[in-house]
């Protein structure tokens, strides 16, 4: 079984030094085969926030891939925000465009879904390219073909979520859900609205899982305590499962809330199994 620490929105800037130190703990002592962090490392984009966020990547003893969020370009440095969003990024960070990452038979895809700027009061809504959402699908179509499970990595939901953050999906995400599950992508990993949720995507016939994580950095909660997910990919002779612990803060360590289970028939996920 491949595993993958899920993690998203630490806002270095306003974390919680406890719930990190947990949290560095928890996942260090799962030794996960990678790390995914679905963005906003930072509050504010500002560079003590990225050096904190880079701080806590390098006490990770896993590989990390890593997708910015929309806190991650400067906040207050308009030229900045405007002439380089991603360079701070970039420097503490890594990449801030169309990556991926391979642990075993698992494939996942990273996306920028944030952006500088865009033609609305509220910028905090992101939008993928199509240009970026064909170069994934084109590796996706690629790796799944060979057997692996594939899976994308962005910050911003591809479903409508329960609050204010989650009340509209990622620009171009129709699209990028069709494209997707024409190409063989079986789950989709991302953040955003500080909720952690785990559900086969309806629009897609079931193909595609959402895995949600919450705020992990014990910030900016909405509800719902600091917490990661804890994903277990099996692939193996035909067989296809992915499972989600969810693991939360509660007196200063990371507790598991609720594990769900999927099982991989035909072409679609079925629903899951629940246990407390």
């Amino acid at each position: 079984m491949v595993k993958i620490a899920h993690i998203s929105d630490l806002h270095f800037g306003r974390a919680n030094g406890a719930a990190i130190d947990a949290l560095t703990l928890a996942i260090n002592s799962e030794r996960p085969d990678l790390v995914a962090i679905t963005g906003d490392f930072t509050q504010n984009g500002a560079r003590r926030e990225f050096a904190q966020a880079s701080e806590f990547l390098a006490s990770l003893s896993s590989p990390v891939l890593a997708v910015p969020g929309n806190h991650d370009t400067p906040v207050y440095n308009l030229p900045l925000r405007f002439l380089k969003p991603w360079a701070r990024f970039e420097k503490h960070i890594g990449a801030a465009q169309l990556q991926f990452a391979t642990a075993g038979n698992v494939v996942v895809i990273g996306l920028n879904s944030a952006r500088r700027a865009r033609m609305r009061l509220n910028w905090s809504y992101g939008k993928l390219s199509r240009k970026v959402i064909e170069a994934a699908s084109a590796i996706a179509e690629r790796e799944s073909s060979d057997g692996k499970t594939v899976i994308v990595a962005s910050h911003h939901p591809f479903q409508i979520g329960p609050n204010r953050a989650g009340s509209e999906i990622v620009g171009n995400g129709a699209y990028a859900l069709q494209r997707f599950a024409e190409s063989g992508v079986n789950a989709v990993l991302t953040g955003h609205v500080h909720l952690s949720a785990a559900t086969p995507l309806a629009v897609t016939e079931d193909r595609i899982l959402s895995i949600q994580c919450g705020a992990s950095g014990g910030a900016r909660e909405r509800g719902e305590a600091s917490g990661f997910g804890l994903i277990g990919v099996e692939n193996s002779e035909g067989n296809r499962e992915i499972s989600v612990e969810y693991r939360h803060f509660d007196h200063n360590s990371y507790k598991l809330e609720r594990r769900v289970a999927f099982s991989h028939q035909g072409s679609r996920w079925i629903s899951p199994t629940l246990s407390q």
